[in-house]
């Protein structure tokens, strides 16, 4: 399995992601004074490539909202590539490719005509990043896919852990993944084409932790769905959704995301 096999080894050759998750689609929210936070992710896999899968995500706050294209190993979680197109006062779509020894980092702006798709849009400038020295062959990730590590994890027994490297913009950190019991949660979501569901449900819970790698080439901007510090997310036992995501947020402090809906994976 993913988690004994990236406990037990640092190499990243030897991890494999069994299989999917239970979900193909989760709706989070999170209420906060006068503003109401979503965000929703999908995951696929990519026709034709049956090592790649990609995870779709849009989140919206007010009149801002960020949509992301992950692309990535199934078989490690390793992050192939990533586009990130953010609309708000300004609208910029940042691109990353992650080659072996680098990552190729592009900015592009949108035109006067702005009914151009994104990947249309003019470069304004192109970088290379570089992956940090004590890297080894630790498996570089993003932070949204930590969500599926997770539920990979959250399957295992208390006290197994993971290490990635997470890579921001141009930052990276070292995240710690740590599975363990977790506490009742209420939640009350909707499963597509079933009743909604509520009640107050046993979880198992993964911790995250994560420090920077190295020198940090740029402000703080670890987060998992805007959420900061320690973060705790935690999974129902039964079906394995994802209930509730526990953090620190920005000029919040401790606050709670909750899963709103899902639709789950055909069984094959």
């Amino acid at each position: 399995s993913l988690l004994l096999a990236m406990t037990n080894t640092s190499h990243a050759d030897d991890n494999a992601v069994s299989k999917l998750p239970s979900w193909q689609q989760l709706e989070f929210e999170q209420k906060a004074f006068w503003a109401t936070a979503r965000s929703q992710l999908n995951i696929a896999p990519v026709a034709g490539k049956p090592d790649v899968w990609m995870l779709d995500v849009l989140s919206s706050v007010v009149d801002n909202s960020e949509q992301l294209k992950i692309s990535f190993d199934a078989a490690t979680g390793h992050v192939l590539s990533l586009s990130r197109v953010s609309r708000g006062k300004e609208q910029r779509m940042k691109a990353y490719q992650y080659e072996t020894k680098f990552i190729v980092r592009e900015r592009r702006t949108p035109p006067a005509d702005t009914s151009a798709p994104p990947e249309q849009w003019p470069v304004a400038r192109t970088n290379s990043v570089n992956y940090p020295a004590s890297r080894g062959t630790t498996v570089v990730t993003s932070p949204y896919l930590l969500l599926i590590l997770a539920s990979q994890l959250q399957a295992q027994e208390p006290g197994k852990s993971i290490e990635v490297i997470v890579h921001t913009d141009l930052n990276f950190y070292r995240v710690k993944l740590t599975s363990g019991n977790g506490v009742p949660v209420k939640a009350n979501f909707q499963v597509t084409g079933q009743d909604a569901v509520s009640g107050t449900f046993e979880t198992n819970a993964v911790a995250i932790h994560a420090s920077p790698e190295g020198k940090l080439e740029d402000k703080d901007d670890f987060s998992l769905l805007g959420l900061q510090g320690e973060i705790i997310l935690l999974f129902d036992r039964n079906s394995g959704l994802p209930l509730q995501i526990r953090g620190e947020a920005p000029r919040i402090g401790s606050t709670e995301i909750n899963l709103k809906s899902a639709t789950l994976r055909a069984a094959k």
